[in-house]
């Protein structure tokens, strides 16, 4: 199954002053959706991920951030493996709706009479 996905902020959380800056980014709230191409998608919102101040990346004012930019700091806060732990999260959603798993019922009790 080869899906695509989709990574979208939804919001920026920060300080108006930090660190000698203005309007920092601290946390990030993202979706990120999936579909297979055929009808079938999954999604996970309203995701916070935490952006620690700049060490080792230049300082991007609030005016210049773009989608692109902040997905990029959420995927190096999570890591290959956070990263991949989510499409195969999503990949399971999928795979679910295409393939249902057994629904439980509730089962009467052996020992009761009617």
């Amino acid at each position: 199954m080869s899906n695509t996905y989709t990574w979208t902020v939804t919001n920026l959380i920060g300080y108006p002053v930090l660190g000698g800056e203005s309007d920092v980014v601290t946390t990030a709230i993202y979706t990120v959706s999936a579909s297979d191409g055929t009808g079938h998608t999954a999604t996970m919102s309203n995701i916070p991920q935490r952006i620690p101040l700049p060490k080792d990346r230049p300082f991007v004012p609030f005016a210049n951030l773009t989608n692109d930019i902040v997905v990029g700091w959420i995927q190096a806060e999570l890591g290959v493996e956070g990263v991949s732990g989510t499409y195969a999260t999503l990949d399971a959603q999928i795979r679910n709706q295409i393939n249902p798993p057994p629904t439980p019922v509730s089962l009467p009790l052996p020992w009761a009479t009617n």
